[in-house]
């Protein structure tokens, strides 16, 4: 009789445990914060703010070398969801590497580049890309934090988006 009881407590704990795990699956594939998705068949990198709520971050149209918007979508969006679960993305910002302009996060205002996101077409001023992702924040929730310093460097304060409760206009 005891091995009768012992078989059944061990079914209902492995039952237990198998409905725990596939519970608790789910809910980190929700936690992404940065994704791509295919939107109107145009690919974008979305961010979702402290409402669950989809913004759109960039929106990929041409091709750069060898990358397909889908698939330098898809690789940017894991680099801005990899610098923010670092916490290193709190701003957006510009630098330079291997003589190519580019988009970063820094993790403090003023401070350098702590990880590349994305490159930039060789004709591109990164600065004036970075003030077109200012709009993010108009279409969010009005005007984004956005500094100079004395060196003209742009600093994009991310989590001003990312934290703001209620947005404007539909998105």
């Amino acid at each position: 009789m005891k091995p009768q009881l012992f078989l059944q407590v061990l079914t209902a704990g492995v039952i237990a445990v198998g409905s725990v795990a596939t519970i608790i699956a789910p809910s980190k594939a929700e936690a992404k914060t940065y994704f791509c998705e295919s939107d109107n068949g145009i690919w974008t990198t979305f961010a979702k703010n402290y409402n669950n709520q989809k913004i759109p971050v960039i929106r990929w149209v041409k091709n750069l070398g060898n990358y397909t918007p889908q698939k330098r979508c898809q690789a940017v969006s894991t680099r801005f969801q990899s610098a923010y679960e670092q916490g290193i993305l709190n701003y957006l910002t510009t630098g330079i590497s291997g003589r190519q302009a580019v988009i970063c996060a820094a993790s403090q205002y003023g401070g350098p580049c702590s990880q590349l996101l994305f490159t930039l077409k060789s004709h591109h001023d990164a600065s004036s890309v970075l003030q077109n992702l200012v709009e993010i924040g108009y279409k969010a929730r009005g005007p984004i934090l956005q500094s100079e310093d004395a060196s003209s460097q742009i600093y994009i304060d991310m989590n001003a988006l990312l934290n703001k409760k209620e947005l404007q206009g539909n998105n």
